[in-house]
């Protein structure tokens, strides 16, 4: 049985949250910046009256930042996945979402995949998704100090 999931480009790399994980899509907005931050952390949306910890998938899995964007921020175009990590709701700013599917064959990641937040992987003709595992993006303690 498969895992219907909301894939999701960041870079030229593609990624999938189960969809239980993901309560909506919405444009990145003005961020504002959160003193003290990690690296990883874009700042804080306004969603409906909610600030909203936004966090940049590109620098949080390593992956270059295009010379044109300031160092560790998103792309102008850039969307949001809001998603439930650890009960609290998050940030993922990724650059599209390529398609809600479900997802068959997840099989663990090789050994030399060093990262902690990969549930999995699904070879597809021509492409490779990473299903990740939401509760791992960030660390308890990250997470703990992102949402005082």
């Amino acid at each position: 049985m498969g895992v219907q999931t909301v894939v999701f480009a960041v870079g030229q790399e593609e990624y999938g949250l189960p969809i239980e994980a993901v309560h909506e899509i919405t444009r990145l907005g003005e961020v504002r910046p959160v003193p003290e931050a990690p690296p990883f952390v874009l700042g804080l949306i306004n969603l409906r009256g909610m600030a909203l910890p936004v966090i940049d998938l590109r620098v949080r899995f390593g992956l270059p930042v295009p010379e044109a964007a300031d160092p560790g921020r998103a792309s102008g175009n850039a969307l949001v996945l809001v998603a439930e990590i650890a009960g609290d709701p998050v940030g993922l700013a990724v650059d599209e979402v390529v398609e809600v599917t479900v997802l068959e064959d997840i099989s663990p990641p090789p050994p030399l995949i060093a990262t902690a937040f990969i549930r999995g992987l699904v070879n597809l003709p021509n492409r490779i998704i990473m299903q990740l595992d939401p509760g791992k993006i960030l660390a308890a303690d990250e997470l703990r100090e992102l949402l005082l």
